[in-house]
């Protein structure tokens, strides 16, 4: 038996509305990206919950421009978009006529991008899962179960308060940010099975936001819209459920003391309220989140109001890329997460890899890229990803550094 050790995606949302899109500096996932939307656009599954409005980038961090030559290497130009001047995005986007594109060298627009719905993707998804078979426990995991040789045997959960052990043959760990304290609670001493630099749990805040009714006619022709400028790092989604969503790119980490580690890691925070739609975000992530709002429509449509705030987690790697491995240590445990907050759209296809990695199908190169323990050097696949400073230092929001000046990293 397989036993997949996941987070309750569906209890909030799932973050309303996801960005879907195969705009990438890495060919690679490019092409997974490619795959995916193949499904997002034609499969039963997914179909009714994927909208293709295009995508609008305004950024002098050189996405466009490599995402562009990708498209042309891949030999996929029929789903590139095309590079244009900000006075000529204005012209094609009048919606963005406001927004604040100062210092964007150049904009890049892809027609065949958009976004998909949270919510109803994941319950689709969970609907077919149990049309095949397969059976859902909820409960809350404590730690891995492990024999005298250091094995995996499964997971020892809490269900409705009692505690219970669910063995199986293989345990496949997605639980994104809390990997690390899962690992840790385990077996505390153990060095080797510890996540170390591996990954790191982050967050970057996002929010949702009413707009006047007389103002959704021209909300629902926009494209979503990123912009990667030195004042502003962030994305926009048009209009869903009357809500528009706002996420900002600059990502943090909550550093707290594990009592068996002996030292701090980062794990998101115990409140439900700080993973989920709420007010309980420190007012300096607000202030981050409403310049992006302000600078994404600007006056030209009067009337948005910040509705809530979500600190969304995910677990980060140093280059972004994913980790679908065995663990080297810890035989019949395998390792799928640091998502780095890219890895939402592949939804229809990333199963696939992950079950070749389980069997030992993936190809050589997908290996080497998603191990365990690998060099994490190269081009990132979402450099802005990288988490900065950790959420409880954070104070008012006072601007992100000028070009020339880096955010600080941590280590």
């Amino acid at each position: 038996m397989l036993l997949l050790v996941g987070l309750n995606r569906n209890r909030d949302v799932d973050g309303m509305a996801q960005i879907i899109c195969a705009d990438y500096p890495d060919p690679v996932y490019m092409a997974l990206a490619i795959e995916a939307q193949k499904s997002w656009r034609t499969g039963p599954i997914f179909k009714p919950f994927y909208h293709e409005c295009g995508m609008l980038f305004a950024e002098d961090l050189n996405m466009g421009r490599l995402s562009y030559a990708n498209y042309k290497k891949l030999g996929e130009e029929s789903l590139s978009g095309e590079l244009m001047t900000p006075e000529e995005a204005r012209e094609r986007f009048p919606i963005f006529q406001d927004a604040n594109w100062a210092d964007a060298e150049y904009n890049y627009y892809n027609p065949h991008s958009g976004w998909g719905e949270g919510e109803e993707a994941m319950r689709s998804v969970l609907h077919a899962a149990l049309d095949v078979g397969v059976t859902f426990i909820e409960a809350t995991v404590q730690k891995l179960l492990l024999d005298s040789d250091r094995s995996c045997l499964g997971v020892a959960i809490l269900k409705n308060g009692q505690p219970q052990d669910i063995l199986a043959d293989r345990t496949l760990l997605c639980t994104g940010a809390y990997t690390a304290k899962i690992l840790a609670d385990t077996a505390p001493e153990w060095d080797e099975l510890q996540v170390d630099r591996r990954m790191v749990a982050a967050a970057a805040v996002q929010c949702t936001a009413t707009y006047p009714l007389d103002q959704e006619e021209k909300l629902l022709k926009a494209p979503v819209h990123f912009i990667g400028i030195w004042h502003t790092h962030g994305e926009s989604i048009p209009p869903f459920i009357g809500r528009l969503k706002f996420n900002c790119e600059v990502s943090f980490v909550n550093m707290t003391h594990h009592e068996g580690l002996g030292k701090d890691i980062s794990i998101p925070p115990a409140p439900q309220s700080q993973s989920t739609f709420s007010q309980d975000v420190p007012d300096g992530l607000k202030e981050e989140v409403a310049n992006v709002v302000r600078n994404t429509y600007g006056s030209h449509v009067p009337g948005i109001k910040i509705e809530k705030y979500r600190m969304c987690w995910d677990a980060v790697s140093p280059n972004q890329d994913f980790v679908i491995d065995y663990h080297p240590h810890c035989k019949n445990l395998v390792i799928a997460g640091a998502g780095s907050f890219h890895g939402w759209k592949f939804l229809p296809n990333i199963g696939k890899y992950i079950v070749q990695r389980v069997y030992g199908t993936l190809e050589e190169s997908l290996a080497k890229k998603w191990a365990w323990d690998r060099p994490n050097d190269g081009a990132g696949a979402c450099e802005m990803y990288i988490p900065t400073p950790d959420v409880k230092d954070l104070g008012p929001f006072k601007g992100w550094p000028r070009p020339g000046e880096a955010l600080p990293v941590v280590d």
